[in-house]
């Protein structure tokens, strides 16, 4: 028996997640996973956070959907916060936290997958969520 490697799994739990239209709308939400790899530049292992990339669908997702990234870059970023005002800006240094070649570009919620300390993070965007998350809240005395 094989153990699958964590893009695998990763991409097996996304797809059935993606299937099904209550889970999430299309194309959206991000799922990801962490784990170890070697790195093949200096045959050290590195922990890595494979996440679906921005745009991507979680029902089709494929190897080329992912963006891997270093997470001790990842974590790093943190010192380097500009603030609430600047937050936008911190979505181009993802991609100077990258491993490897190829893949996805990361998405703006990179970095809660990131700094969120769980193996395995599902963060979808079901209808019913979405219709009453902008609703405001109705008070009772």
């Amino acid at each position: 028996m094989t153990v699958p490697n964590v893009a695998d799994t990763l991409i097996d739990r996304s797809n059935r997640l993606g299937a099904d239209p209550k889970n999430t709308n299309f194309a959206g939400g991000n799922t990801s996973a962490k784990g170890t790899a070697t790195d093949p530049a200096t045959g050290a292992d590195v922990e890595l956070m494979w996440v679906k990339g921005s745009g991507g669908d979680l029902g089709t997702l494929g190897t080329n959907g992912l963006a891997v990234l270093r997470l001790d870059r990842l974590r790093g970023l943190v010192d380097t916060y500009p603030g609430v005002e600047r937050e936008d800006e911190m979505v181009a240094a993802f991609d100077y936290c990258l491993h490897g070649r190829g893949g996805a570009a990361p998405s703006i919620d990179t970095a809660m997958h990131g700094l969120v300390d769980a193996a395995h993070i599902d963060h979808l965007h079901p209808d019913a969520g979405i219709a009453i998350a902008p609703r405001p809240p109705r008070w009772h005395p």
